[in-house]
């Protein structure tokens, strides 16, 4: 009995490791320095861009765009407005989870001029292909 209670908190432990993102990439942007992401799913390509145009008052001024709806956000480090979320797809009724991507402001580089932004990729049934085309 008592092995049972510690293969069980164990693999409790193990899966609350586990990311719930399934791919990361970070990039360190310039102003108005580009993100240009193909998102391939479903026998469809679409752009996803996203580039940051102004810091002020430790607060980073972000556009993005995908599938011709535009949007813009005011970023924070350590905030709760530190991010944003893009749906990807929408649900089916045969699918749960909707695929979405979450670009997150970790840090500006005042000496550089330059912030670093991390974008992760929550696609928990594999419908989601990224590819990165303009920022290495």
């Amino acid at each position: 009995m008592k092995s049972f209670f510690v293969l069980l908190i164990v693999s409790g432990l193990s899966f609350l490791d586990a990311a719930p993102w399934r791919e990361a990439k970070s990039f360190i942007l310039k102003k108005d320095e580009l993100v240009k992401v193909l998102v391939k799913s479903e026998g469809q390509e679409r752009i996803l861009n996203f580039r940051w145009t102004l810091y002020t008052d430790k607060a980073l001024i972000v556009h993005e765009s995908f599938d011709r709806y535009v949007g813009q956000h005011v970023l924070y480090v350590g905030h709760t407005n530190q991010s944003f979320r893009k749906v990807l797809l929408s649900a089916n009724r045969t699918q749960r989870d909707v695929p979405y991507v979450i670009v997150v402001f970790k840090k500006f580089d005042e000496a550089n001029a330059t912030a670093q932004m991390d974008l992760l990729l929550v696609d928990k049934e594999n419908r989601i292909v990224l590819d990165y085309l303009t920022k290495k």
